[in-house]
């Protein structure tokens, strides 16, 4: 095979009623010069055959069967090492692209020498297919870069809005960058590995190309059930902030660098305790480990207003009064997401009314 302009990796891992879904959207692309790497983390379900007919059915199509189980990280790797494209993309199996997906992305990677490129996403629901919420990244919703601002500055600012930043799957990246300076997923780490890359990668570039669209649907449940067991571990936030102040290291600290800190851990923490009220976890236990997290933070310092606004200090003051209230948050997260399920199914029953 000639060697492709893009290298698209995904990580299997008994997927193999999600994974054709995945592979028909790319091969429904208007953009065809690719190699699909897909790494079958030793499943024990069907995946390994799908694979092996898909990869009959498409000289693009690559499948490798991994010796044993060693998690997305691993089987990530072992696609970096295969892949001979110039670009590089990471897709989950159980996702989809929208038309005309990889197209915007190489044409948005080609342009004005950009390092990165980053389009926005859709969630939407697994069983009914209906759109739940939507990451646009369009210039209005950009932060602009100050003159003379650090980039490590800006990319925090960037972090500090929504998760456009923080996945691998909407981005299309340099391979050259990532073989050059060995960079790699770590292994054995069980929460934000998607983070700790792009971290590593954001630290050795400059220019990052953002794509005014969706083109990325991520499937979730519909009670919004996504949170893995480690994200209920609240030390993995630590530790992902640790590396996030490592990135920082060569940055000094005070404004407006300290305050962006206190508004990502602060926004970390909702994500935490809405982690924590979703799983399947007696009612004590939800209280101790929000408990825990008051001991580790719950006298974590305010952003100043002038650098995040005052309505996201007014979230941090919210989301600091949960933690010292445990019980009172359980019962206020379960009011938001009554709300919430009461929004989504009355519009979807007027969508079923329009149709009888």
């Amino acid at each position: 095979m000639i060697r492709p302009e893009l290298s698209i990796i995904i990580p299997a891992y008994n997927c193999a009623s999600d994974i054709t879904g995945m592979v028909d959207s790319i091969r429904a692309q208007d953009y065809s010069d690719y190699e699909l790497i897909i790494v079958n983390d030793h499943s024990t379900d069907d995946t390994a055959q799908v694979l092996s007919r898909l990869s009959r059915s498409d000289r693009r199509i690559t499948a490798i069967n991994q010796p044993a189980n060693g998690g997305a990280s691993v089987a990530r790797n072992t696609g970096i090492s295969r892949a001979k494209g110039k670009y590089l993309m990471f897709l989950d199996a159980d996702d989809t692209l929208k038309k005309g997906a990889l197209t915007k992305f190489i044409s948005a990677i080609k342009s004005n020498q950009a390092q990165l490129a980053v389009s926005g996403f859709t969630i939407i629901t697994r069983k009914n297919r209906q759109e739940l919420s939507r990451v646009d990244v369009c210039s209005e919703s950009l932060p602009s870069r100050q003159t003379d601002e650090p980039w490590k500055i800006y990319i925090l600012r960037l972090l500090g809005i929504d998760g456009r930043l923080y996945q691998v799957w909407n981005k299309i990246y340099l391979t050259s960058i990532i073989k050059e300076h060995h960079l790699a997923f770590q292994s054995g780490v069980n929460f934000g590995e998607d983070l700790l890359f792009n971290l590593d990668y954001l630290s050795l570039i400059s220019h990052i190309s953002f794509i005014p669209a969706p083109l990325y649907n991520y499937y979730q449940s519909l009670d919004g059930g996504t949170f893995s067991k480690s994200s209920l571990v609240y030390q993995n936030r630590l530790d992902n902030f640790t590396a996030l102040e490592k990135f920082l290291a060569d940055t000094p600290s005070g404004e407006p660098r300290d305050s962006l800190l206190h508004w990502i851990k602060y926004s970390w923490i909702y994500s935490h305790l809405l982690a924590t009220y979703s799983a399947d976890l007696p009612k004590s236990t939800k209280l101790s480990m929000i408990r825990q997290i008051h001991q580790v933070d719950g006298q974590a310092p305010l952003s100043h207003p002038s650098v995040i606004g005052h309505r996201k200090v007014r979230l941090e003051r919210t989301i600091r009064y949960l933690i010292r209230h445990p019980r009172f948050a359980l019962f206020s997260i379960s009011l938001s997401n009554a709300v919430k399920y009461h929004r989504l199914t009355t519009g979807l029953w007027h969508k079923l009314k329009r149709k009888l």
